[in-house]
């Protein structure tokens, strides 16, 4: 029997609290690729210009020549929609071609603001969100504040 989205989540919300207050003024997220219910690979945040969660794992999965169309990605957050420090994780996800995104929460920044989501659709991408909604603004409630005023 597959264990449900929310076990994943879990999963994920629990990576990204071992790196909470080592991720600069990015989101400690936390990211986990799933493919008929084994986990395959952790993401997680780095500190600023280095991989997002979704970045990281995508790349270990790339080193590990998965097949992304067969993979569910879990993140805590909305993957960010714009080139900065990093590519924007909306557009990487949608080119290797995983076909399944299950999101936490919508990223409040003011730059992403569901244009992540948006962007995945767009892409094909079937995309699922809203799971886990109370843990996840616990663990990022802090970062999440900077966007509330």
């Amino acid at each position: 029997m597959p264990l449900p989205d929310e076990y994943w989540m879990q999963q994920a919300i629990q990576l990204g609290e071992t790196v909470r207050g080592k991720t600069g003024d990015n989101p400690h997220v936390g990211c986990v690729l799933v493919e008929k219910n084994q986990l395959l690979v952790k993401g997680w945040t780095h500190p600023p210009g280095q991989h997002h969660a979704e970045a990281h794992a995508i790349h270990q999965a790339q080193e590990l020549g998965l097949d992304f169309s067969k993979l569910t990605l879990y993140c805590t957050l909305e993957p960010c929609s714009f080139v900065g420090r990093t590519p924007a994780c909306a557009e990487t996800i949608s080119e290797v071609g995983i076909r399944h995104v299950v999101v936490g929460i919508k990223d409040p920044h003011p730059r992403v603001n569901g244009a992540g989501i948006s962007i995945m659709r767009n892409a094909g991408v079937e995309v699922k969100e809203g799971l886990c909604v109370d843990e996840i603004r616990e663990s990022l409630g802090d970062w999440l504040r900077r966007f509330e005023e």
